[in-house]
């Protein structure tokens, strides 16, 4: 039979691309149908590739690390006797290299250029430069087929593609910064080249930073230790960067008097986890508050799109959940609205656990409208949050702290308060929107409702 091809497989409608964390089968390995062949992750979510068919793996082309667009083939499966011609991974690879004379000239002009990270940034040009064959590897970077194929058909030199500043894993020239670079290659006059970096690709540069040597940093010798980025964490890094880089960041606190949600709590936490399954935290009351928050100003809940606003009328909560890893991720609860105070400490308790064993799917980190993050769960009793895009607003709840204050005009007395912060984008949300929105926050939680009527509105 012929041999069956395995693609990387798509993770969610925003995701171009996954990097290989490892292959559980080797070349030459027995697999069954939907048996795990390999682990994938991106910036959203860590998964298993299941084999397409069983048979016998006759081809691995990708090896970890290694970051692969949606699509391409990444695999072989057959019958088991084509196994013996086919080498493992970087090898088959080698091989290929090898078989073709032409790949090797390449290679060679690529060793008298420069990182692009050690210089300026190169001029622009109107034509191309040199050989317009890009390898696979230049001995530098990896260029994935498609970046392959876009510069082949666009005549774009292979100095040229070194020279361009890359997003992906590990400076890696991704389709988009391809694009970015044709726009001002294309509207640059041969003999003029540009002062300045494009302004889309700043961002993609700024967000890592230039890589230097232990020796260029001056800690050669030292005792440090040179711990690799995880795919999670090059991914919090550029966005941390872009929504710094886009929203007009505004902050607000307000100081909220829990006293009756800590007492209620506190009464029925025990009831509530033998008859449910799972804890009634904190986080589930701020949510619930919050959801009605956002149905009473759905501009919060909105997002920009060029010189449109789009409101939406449903609510996916995104919550922050602190991974063992020292990672952060946020998965979201779709349609959030809908849930009462039970249905939304299910979705918390389920997601948290997922996140932690590393068991989300694309769709649960994805599409999320609003977000907080409960720093009072490590200490802080404030936390000043950067806004998730291309959301406009992100809630952070601190520490509640039993302290004295002013009960009535003439008495004082020992209450469980809170500070909620919510950073906002200015260019959509203004002061006074947020402020009647988190006046709203303010009262569903300090006017909880606690009677009868009240709890089957609330739990269900």
């Amino acid at each position: 039979m012929s041999d069956i091809e395995m693609r990387m497989p798509k993770m969610g409608e925003s995701i171009a691309e996954a990097t290989i964390v490892r292959w559980v089968k080797n070349v030459g390995d027995s697999v069954k149908k939907d048996e795990t062949v390999l682990e994938i992750s991106t910036d959203k979510v860590d998964s298993e590739v299941p084999a397409p068919a069983s048979g016998t793996l006759t081809e691995i082309l990708f090896q970890a690390d290694d970051t692969v667009e949606v699509g391409e083939v990444i695999a072989r499966i057959g019958d088991g006797g084509a196994a013996s011609g086919k080498s493992s991974g970087g090898n088959s690879q080698a091989a290929k290299a090898e078989s073709k004379p032409e790949a090797a000239a390449p290679q060679q002009e690529t060793a008298t250029v420069t990182a692009v990270a050690e210089r300026p940034q190169p001029a622009q040009h109107a034509g191309p430069r040199g050989n317009t064959t890009v390898p696979r590897h230049d001995g530098k970077r990896f260029y994935s087929p498609v970046v392959r194929a876009m510069a082949k058909e666009q005549g774009v030199s292979l100095e040229e593609v070194g020279d361009m500043p890359g997003s992906g894993k590990d400076g890696r020239v991704t389709k988009k910064d391809f694009e970015a670079y044709l726009d001002n290659r294309t509207e640059t006059p041969p003999d003029k080249a540009p002062t300045a970096a494009p302004a889309a690709e700043a961002p993609a540069r700024s967000a890592l930073g230039q890589k230097r040597t232990l020796e260029q940093l001056g800690l050669a010798g030292k005792n440090v230790e040179v711990v690799k980025m995880s795919t999670v964490r090059k991914a919090i890094v550029k966005a941390m960067r872009n929504t710094i880089d886009t929203a007009a960041h505004v902050n607000q606190v307000h100081e909220l008097d829990l006293s009756r949600i800590v007492k209620f709590r506190e009464g029925i936490k025990k009831r509530f986890k033998q008859e449910y399954g799972f804890n009634l935290t904190y986080t589930s009351f701020f949510i619930y508050a919050s959801c009605r928050a956002l149905e009473r100003y759905p501009m919060v809940n909105s997002m920009i799109n060029g010189d449109e606003i789009i409101v939406k009328k449903f609510v996916n909560y995104g919550f922050a959940v602190a991974l063992d890893s020292g990672d952060l991720i946020v998965p979201n609860i779709k349609n959030c609205q809908d849930l009462n105070l039970v249905g939304i400490a299910r979705a918390v308790d389920d997601l948290g656990k997922r996140a932690k064993e590393g068991k989300l799917t694309p769709d649960d980190t994805s599409a999320g409208t609003f977000t907080l993050t409960n720093v009072g769960s490590f200490g802080p009793i404030m936390g000043m949050p950067l806004i998730n895009q291309p959301e406009s607003a992100i809630m952070g709840a601190g520490k509640i702290v039993k302290r004295p204050v002013m009960v009535t005009e003439d008495s004082w007395g020992f209450r469980d308060m809170v500070y909620l912060s919510l950073a906002f984008d200015h260019r959509l949300v203004d002061g006074a929107l947020a402020g009647r929105f988190m006046m709203t926050v303010e009262d569903e939680l300090q006017n909880f409702d606690t009677d009868a009527t009240g709890l089957e509105r609330r739990l269900g």
